[in-house]
């Protein structure tokens, strides 16, 4: 029953995260950009309600209206790193192939990096929001979805993976042929 209720919660959070990697994100670098930001309410993220959002934003982390390349390069590799595993796994869940091995080493490997993408991110969002006039709490409240998603889905995968019979007498007996050597 827990598991079935953590699959439609990834399903939802996998949708809202493949929103923002293949329509607010570039719709933001194609119409408005880090230049539009930069110009502030006079300039073109103005236009529509995704540079609107944008702009609202900073003033939770003003330092984006001068993001400086490792900024931009974080929130960029949202969509060419990260936005084809939202949609994998929209797909994989609906089908109910997430315990395959194979979309567990590749989801293992993908949280692998958004994790440390986030912590780097957070770290030095900690470490500067004196200095950059962050809020500190909004920032780890907009951007901690992302380490939330991964967490939960690592937790599906291996904390809450079901057993079959099939792996448990495999598991048993490969815990026998150790006791034989």
């Amino acid at each position: 029953m827990a598991v079935r209720w953590l699959d439609r919660v990834l399903i939802v959070l996998f949708l809202f995260a493949a929103f923002v990697g293949f329509y607010y994100e570039p719709v933001f670098f194609l119409h408005c950009g880090w230049a539009g930001l930069h110009q502030g309410a006079g300039g073109a993220c103005s236009q529509d309600w995704v540079g609107r959002a944008w702009l609202a934003y900073l003033k939770v982390e003003p330092y984006y209206a001068d993001a400086p390349l490792f900024l931009q390069l974080v929130n960029e590799f949202d969509t060419l790193l990260f936005g084809w595993l939202y949609l994998l796994s929209i797909f994989v869940f609906f089908t109910g192939r997430q315990t395959r091995g194979w979309y567990k080493s590749l989801a293992t490997f993908v949280s692998g990096m958004m994790a440390y993408a986030m912590t780097y991110y957070l770290t030095w969002e900690s470490l500067t929001y004196h200095q950059t006039g962050a809020n500190i709490r909004s920032v780890f409240f907009y951007n901690g979805l992302w380490l939330l998603i991964f967490a939960l889905l690592l937790a599906r995968l291996y904390l809450l993976a079901p057993r079959t019979a099939a792996a448990g007498r495999r598991q048993a007996a490969a815990g026998l042929a150790g006791y034989h050597a």
